[in-house]
């Protein structure tokens, strides 16, 4: 017998199988493997020394037939053992990596993987507005877009979820973005409509109301002068509806409070006076300057009498009242306007009036209080009209000088002291006709009187009565030429230096005049206002007067501060819009950079702006405020989704209050709302939105019918199920609708249900019961068919606005876009999340209960990577906040269908007494500087490109917790894990992201913060989770 003891052969082989099985804690491994072929060869070979049989077998040469048997057995042994090992670790959750033992292990405790989830968002319709077309139209569900694809993408099909009546203008709404500027006490800036005023500096304006329209005395009326024109274009180019506007400075501020005079308030209407004219006559000769011969002939005297000019200081009937037309109504006279001067120049007025006759004597007095009772001179003027035709005896008697003019012509003139003493002249008048009349008297010294009577055949001498006098009144206006676009109903402003009033023309006529030896054609004007004051009687060389008006439409302010909070103020009246409704709300908001921090404080103080102007690119703006400061902003583009709580239309307006406030504040003229809207989500229905596909034929003598679905993978949606999914498919057995249970064990032998399988590859199979646990299938030929989706996953966060092609057009239906990113949409669920996600449900029992089941609740949940609860108190009591972030690290935001219905899903399954916040993470991000030794037999940019990898998967969403800090030493010891990596020197590590300002650390000892949720201030702040950021990692070799 051959041993070890008499032979030597098997000296120093002992059996090393099997091995020791114990299993250290934390292993990612079983480590299940007895042997391998090596040890299993000299277990074999050191057994053989111990069989009595086998004594006479004393050679161990690999090539005898024995020992290459025991070889081959040790071979097969070695691959028993492995698959042994592998099998083993399948049979546990944690260990196990192939799909289908996680599913099997997973489905032991009730859980399957999940089935992925297709994205959700909001789809935005826009109708045609186009004569003729529909006012509105009804999207029903099943109205389906499709993306235009980006590079490397696919296009998604998305269906809407629910019916929708549109209606056209609901396409855009604007909300209130302008106000009016009524007309203020001390404004100096008006706004007008549009930006083809043709409005230049020094041009006038009129600024009037009702108040001046109805009251000819009403004061509230401002005439200004432009000293500054801006024209502002449409804030947003994009809107054709938008003409701009103009803001106008003016010379000085609108209203008087000196005077108590303030701006026109009701109706305030503005007129640009684009026209400029004087009164005919304001160019005649200077009469003074006129030789003394010429001056005789046109006062009526003798070429040789040479007038002095103390006597007739101007032109005879130089003033507005003696060339204006006499009064065309037919009423009784009221007698002649008189004008009392102090001396006999008639250069100092002190009082004037209507006199009913011309019969005074003031003996040694005054003829007011305010004359003297010696050397003054009074001028009576006005028109005449005798009751018959023919030729009139006019006598006057005076004490002292006195002068008579008939229609121009110089009858008596006794320009001398005198006693009382009767002159006489006559002159041939038209009965009823309206003869000019001007009656000159001056008082020397001592006693003062007066006389003016007539006589005619059948009219005996008496006192002119007063029914036949008519008072000199400015009736009317003759202009220096012909304006022919001075017409009537406009507005002219009659100025002198520091005094204006404002005229309504009641007619314009052309009419010739000649006077002052000037002859022109000019336009006469019949004005109607308060009466011309006497302070243009006598100017017709100072007046200046504003016509040719045209009316300027206001224009409406930009309104400053943002659309923010949960109150939504619309510019249009719309009262039907329900409560409930879901609304897109898009626009510019300003961008969180510092630059921007000094006009956001303005707008924020509300301080008036006067101009907005956005650039094409929508990136950047001007604003432009009342006290000319101007700010460049930068600008992003926003858009969110909200619900309408309550429509409030007492106030004649549209009040929107939201369920929610909005989460960005906008600028106001570039907001649009779109209430067109419809929940959508990923998965397109092909054919089956026509005809539904037909799974198979039923079989009553089967139990536990299996078909399956021929179109992967089947849709499934987020929903407010403790899942946080729920399946598009329909089963119908003859036209009957079955319903979906998660399993057999509740069901009845009668109850209509199916439960639904998924795969490893994504496909779908579709179950049904054995007769006692859930009905059998009727017998019948193709009577099982399902109608059901196909898509979702990852594919489908498609980005805002990339869905924009209509693939169903209900009539009228012209556009759609979504006005968010599409989210939610989660792939089918791998082995490592279904490893830590399975346990969570039989945590839960889908039912929150403590602080843990919250997290755990949400964590389980379809579309949630991460969740985190901690207790927080509030001053009052302890509440739940609870820290969410979606699958991979994708954002959510509180209008996102997934965030609702993850609320939706907690509010159902925990005690509705626990105070409860819940919010998406802050996401912060770092990078970072480092320098790397490496070893001289590896390629340096594949040993970088290896560490920035390992930097990613070290530091990404998988591998970190909220609340994490970042710290050098982590990220050294990530650095020198790397094959190759002999050496790291960290320079720096940065954080950047969330507007918080990067913050540098040196490394290698330097730490990042990152915090749970907590209180600041008065505001509750998420838990914050910091990642790398790839794209900020720099990588060197040492010494490159």
């Amino acid at each position: 017998m051959s041993t070890p003891e008499n032979c030597g052969c098997c000296t120093g082989l002992v059996p090393l199988t099997p091995d020791a099985t114990a299993q250290p804690p934390g292993q990612p491994a079983l480590a299940l493997r007895i042997g391998t072929h090596g040890r299993f060869r000299q277990s074999l070979l050191a057994d053989l020394a111990r069989e009595p049989a086998l004594a006479a077998l004393t050679t161990r040469a690999s090539n005898d037939p024995a020992i290459a048997l025991l070889d081959s057995w040790a071979a097969v042994l070695d691959v028993l053992a492995f698959y042994q090992e592998r099998i083993g670790n399948e049979h546990y959750l944690r260990t196990a990596t192939e799909r289908r033992s996680i599913l099997e292990l997973a489905r032991a405790i009730g859980y399957e993987l999940r089935p992925g989830v297709a994205a959700s968002t909001w789809l935005a319709f826009t109708l045609e507005t186009a004569p003729g077309a529909p006012a509105s139209t009804r999207i029903d569900v099943g109205t389906r877009a499709q993306s235009i694809p980006a590079q490397d993408e696919s296009a998604q099909v998305f269906e809407t979820l629910e019916a929708v009546d549109a209606q056209a203008r609901w396409n855009a709404l604007p909300v209130l973005a302008s106000e009016a500027v009524p007309p203020r006490m001390g404004g100096r800036h008006i706004y007008l409509a549009g930006t083809a005023t043709r409005l230049q500096q020094g041009d006038a304006l009129l600024i009037v109301g009702d108040e001046r329209s109805k009251d000819p005395g009403n004061e509230n009326w401002d005439f200004r002068r432009v000293t500054r024109i801006r024209e502002v274009l449409p804030a947003d180019p994009a809107d054709t509806s938008d003409i701009g506007y103009t803001v106008v400075t003016l010379d000085h501020g609108l209203g008087s409070p000196l005077r108590g005079v303030r701006p026109a308030a009701t109706n305030p209407r503005c007129f640009v006076l684009r026209g400029r004219a004087h009164l005919f006559g304001h160019n005649a000769p200077d009469w003074r300057a006129m030789p003394s011969g010429l001056r005789a002939t046109y006062l009526g005297l003798a070429e040789d009498s040479k007038p002095p000019i103390g006597q007739h200081p101007e032109w005879p009937g130089f003033t507005l009242s003696d060339i204006s037309d006499p009064p065309t109504t037919t009423a009784s006279g009221t007698g002649l306007y008189g004008e009392y001067y102090r001396g006999k120049g008639f250069r100092q007025r002190v009082l004037t009036r209507t006199d009913a006759v011309v019969n005074f004597d003031w003996h040694a007095g005054a003829p007011d209080a305010a004359m003297p009772a010696d050397n003054f001179s009074v001028r009576w003027s006005g028109w005449v009209s005798p009751p018959t035709t023919g030729v009139y005896t006019f006598h006057v008697t005076a004490d002292d000088g006195v002068r008579l003019w008939i229609d121009g012509r110089l009858i008596v003139d006794f320009w001398i002291n005198q006693s009382p003493t009767e002159r006489t002249g006559q002159a041939e008048l038209t009965a009823d006709h309206k003869h000019d009349i001007r009656l000159e008297y001056y008082e020397a010294s001592g006693a003062a009187s007066i006389r003016l009577e007539w006589s005619a055949s059948g009219v005996s001498k008496a006192v002119i009565p007063t029914q036949r006098l008519y008072p000199r009144d400015i009736h009317s206006v003759h202009l220096d030429a012909s304006y022919p676009k001075w017409l009537a109903g406009g507005w002219v402003v009659m100025s002198i230096p520091n005094y204006e009033e404002a005229y309504r023309i009641r007619t314009a006529e052309e009419d010739a005049r000649a006077d002052f030896t000037l002859s022109a054609t000019s336009t006469r004007l019949t004005l109607q206002g308060e009466s011309i004051p006497e302070l243009f009687n006598d100017q017709l060389r100072a007046t200046t007067l504003f016509g040719q008006s045209e009316e300027m439409s206001w224009a409406m302010r930009p309104l400053s501060g943002f659309v923010r909070g949960h109150l939504i103020e619309l510019a249009g009246y719309h009262p039907d819009l329900p409560a409930e409704r879901w609304i897109a709300l898009s626009g510019l908001v300003l961008a969180e950079v510092p630059a921007n921090s000094a006009a956001r404080q303005r707008l924020e103080q509300g301080d008036a702006l006067a101009a907005i102007r956005i650039a094409r690119d929508r990136l950047s703006a001007e604003l432009e405020f009342e006290d000319f400061k101007r700010y460049r902003v930068s600008l992003n583009s926003a858009a969110e989704v909200a619900r309408i709580k309550r429509n409030d239309r007492s106030a004649g307006c549209t009040l929107l209050h939201l369920d929610t406030d909005l989460t960005h504040d906008y600028l106001p003229a570039t907001v649009r709302i779109n209430a067109n809207l419809a929940p959508a989500s990923q998965g397109d229905s092909k054919q089956m939105r026509i005809q539904p596909e037909a799974l198979g034929s039923g079989d009553a003598s089967r139990s536990l019918q299996r078909f399956s679905l021929r179109q992967p993978p089947l849709t499934h949606i987020a929903a407010a199920t403790p899942s946080g999914t729920a399946s598009t498919l329909e089963v119908r057995v003859d036209g009957l609708l079955w319903k979906l249970v998660p399993r057999f064990t509740a069901a009845g032998p009668d109850q209509r249900s199916y439960t639904v399988r998924l795969d490893e590859n994504g496909g779908a199979s579709v179950q049904f019961g054995d007769g006692v646990h859930g009905a059998r299938l009727p017998s019948g030929s193709g009577n099982v068919e399902a109608r059901y989706r196909v898509g979702l996953g990852k594919a489908g966060n498609v980005a805002a606005e990339q869905i924009s092609l209509l693939l169903s057009r209900p009539p009228g239906l012209k556009a759609v876009i979504n006005p968010v990113k599409a989210s939610g949409g989660t792939d089918a669920e791998a082995g490592d999340a279904a490893r830590s996600n399975a346990p969570l449900t039989v945590r839960t029992l889908d039912r929150i209960v403590s602080l843990r089941d919250f997290e755990d609740f949400a964590a389980a949940y379809t579309g949630i990577g991460k969740a985190q609860a901690v207790w927080l108190w509030d001053g009052e009591q302890r509440r739940v906040h609870l820290t969410v972030a979606g699958a991979d690290g994708a954002a959510l935001a509180p209008g996102d269908t997934l965030y609702r219905n993850l609320l939706d899903a907690i509010d159902a399954a925990r005690p509705p007494h626990q105070p409860l916040r819940v919010s998406p993470c802050r996401m912060l991000t770092f990078g970072l500087s480092a320098s790397l030794w490496i070893d001289p037999e590896h390629e340096a940019p594949t040993v970088l490109a290896a560490a920035a990898a390992a930097l990613a998967h070290d530091f990404g969403f998988a591998a970190r917790q909220f609340g994490q800090p970042v710290s050098g030493s982590e990220i050294l010891a990530s650095l020198q894990r790397v094959s190759g990596v002999t050496g790291a020197d960290l320079d720096r590590i940065t954080r950047i992201g969330d507007g918080l300002g990067p913050q540098t650390v040196a490394g290698p000892d330097g730490q990042l913060p990152a915090r749970t949720a907590h209180w600041q201030g008065n505001t509750l702040q998420p838990a914050d989770l910091l990642l790398i950021d790839p794209a900020a990692v720099t990588l060197l070799e040492h010494g490159s």
